[in-house]
């Protein structure tokens, strides 16, 4: 993620401005030469290759970038609904963790003014957000459940909603309709370069690629012509991934899920120095590493995401495939919430040793800051632009976000990080509890990374969320991001340095770890901070 000065500003906003327009300039440069030299001009082979690529980036918009994204248009397919129950119990658990009542409705209607959110309204947006539909054709029973849930966000207001309907406009992420910019042959050909180059550099690391079927090569959108030549095929359908075999015999390999972005181009040097200090050159081996590749969500014009219950048979099979019985979780981001999904399988949850959580998004997801800073907000600093044109914008990404990320499966508690003994007292957790008690026996380790300037979730109410004690906990009033240190609060007051002096140990036995000034994914970006992450990760491979 780039920064947000001035320079950083005119770079972004010009290299949106080529991705997107390349062609009219392609067709308005043409123009001006016929215009100035005549029609003799276009004979020059500098024409001859504006003309070519104007021609190409129309047929490709033509046949394959308009059609495809047709799809977007398309109705969600949600989940199966939850039972009355399961829908009250996650209401008022997401509710008792909603610290600032009048702020949280008023980001869901993208901060309109609140006298024009009125019950009519917040009725719509909890029929999307715990019921899944439009409003309408709703039951006597599902009335009164509905009219319940709005009684207790009044109570949290402090005051009653006005009756009918105003004219905020909700946030309902999957029934909204799915924007997007358009993008230009030359950005899909500039993601295939840097493909390659991830391709060549992670092979030159020791890593192995498993490729998907050669059936599958014209499915991706640029083709993936390194799958024409590997030696190696995955044994899921649709994933592909990297893998460094595991030699070490005094640790756990690492399954790594990668966030948004171009595959894995950026976790490459962090993927490389996993292994450039471990044991390795001690002669006990090396720690295995498996990378997904997720590719609906690294810009590229693709098939649809996994469903749930395909990503977790396709990912058993490959880690089956390999003899991983146990293992070390990493994710960056999005995939935090493929890192939901494994911790909440019965035949994976209990394989899964450890977690690293590198800034994730979803640990307080029911709050509206992911959903609106990812997909609604208006950009204005250099690296919001950068967040909204390359990544929210792109089609891919705005489908798999607006068409199948369901909250309710993705949002992660923290005793389902940690992992509650079964049958043990402090498993027993009532609605509205904040957590795991101080007293229960947490059955894996588990660390949080997060950055103090994140432009996508609000770092700061998530480590005060790990750092409570169960009794309730306090945020400042501020809001969004932004700098720790300005809003009054101290690292260190609510969780005591854990003993190796690389995070805060919170009471439920999550180390958190904190990148002062550092954006989203930044941590990636220096050997120092690289480090940090690898370290931990090192120490949690070790049994």
């Amino acid at each position: 993620m780039i920064g947000t000065s001035i320079p950083e500003y005119i770079f972004i906003r010009v290299c949106i401005f080529l991705v997107q327009y390349t062609t009219p300039l392609c067709v308005a440069c043409l123009a001006f030469l016929a215009a100035a030299h005549g029609w003799a001009a276009l004979s020059h082979p500098f024409s001859i290759a504006l003309l070519a690529y104007s021609v190409l980036d129309t047929l490709y918009a033509i046949l394959i970038y308009f059609p495809h994204n047709r799809r977007l248009k398309e109705e969600a397919k949600h989940p199966p609904p939850l039972s009355c129950e399961e829908r009250g119990a996650l209401f008022h658990r997401c509710f008792a963790n909603v610290p600032d009542a009048r702020r949280y409705i008023q980001m869901w209607f993208l901060g309109a003014d609140e006298s024009e959110i009125r019950r009519d309204n917040v009725r719509d947006f909890i029929l999307w957000a715990f019921f899944d539909r439009w409003p309408g054709n709703e039951t006597d029973e599902e009335d009164a459940e509905l009219d319940e849930y709005i009684d207790t966000i009044e109570k949290l207001l402090g005051r009653r909603l006005e009756p009918g309907r105003g004219k905020a406009e909700g946030l309902r992420l999957t029934l909204d309709e799915v924007e997007t910019r358009y993008r230009s042959i030359a950005w899909y050909l500039a993601v295939s370069i840097v493909d390659f180059a991830s391709h060549c550099q992670l092979a030159w690391n020791g890593f192995h690629y498993y490729a998907q079927s050669p059936s599958r090569i014209l499915s991706v959108i640029p083709p993936r012509l390194q799958d024409l030549f590997t030696r190696r095929y995955s044994e899921s359908e649709d994933l592909s991934y990297w893998c460094r075999p595991h030699t070490a015999t005094d640790k756990l390999p690492v399954l790594f899920l990668h966030g948004i972005g171009i595959g894995l181009y950026t976790y490459v040097p962090f993927l490389a120095q996993l292994n450039s200090e471990s044991g390795e050159q001690n002669g006990q081996g090396q720690i295995g590493i498996i990378a997904i590749e997720i590719l609906s969500i690294s810009f590229r014009l693709t098939g649809e995401p996994l469903r749930r219950p395909d990503f977790l048979r396709q990912i058993a099979t490959i880690l089956d495939a390999h003899g991983w019985d146990r293992f070390v979780l990493v994710s960056h981001s999005y995939g935090s919430a493929l890192a939901t999904h494994m911790l909440r399988s019965e035949e994976l949850a209990d394989r899964i040793v450890s977690v690293v959580l590198i800034d994730p998004v979803t640990i307080l997801l029911h709050l509206p800051d992911v959903a609106y800073n990812f997909t609604r907000r208006r950009p204005r600093e250099a690296n919001q632009w950068q967040l909204w044109y390359f990544a929210s914008m792109d089609p891919g990404v705005a489908h798999c976000l607006g068409r199948h990320f369901f909250w309710k499966d993705n949002i992660v508690w923290k005793e389902e990080l940690v992992g509650v003994a079964r049958g043990s007292s402090a498993e027993v957790v009532g609605v509205g509890d904040q957590g795991v008690r101080a007293t229960a026996r947490p059955l894996r380790k588990v660390a949080v990374c997060l950055a103090e300037r994140d432009l996508i979730v609000d770092t700061l109410m998530v480590a005060q969320y790990l750092g409570a004690d169960g009794d309730g906990w306090v945020v400042p009033s501020q809001t969004g991001g932004g700098d720790a240190s300005s809003k009054g609060w101290s690292m260190g007051q609510s969780m005591g340095q854990d003993r190796w002096g690389s995070g805060y140990l919170t009471r439920d036995g999550i180390e958190l770890l904190w990148f002062w000034g550092l954006d989203h994914a930044q941590v990636f970006d220096t050997k120092e901070n690289r480090n940090r992450l690898c370290g931990v990760i090192r120490r949690y491979c070790t049994e």
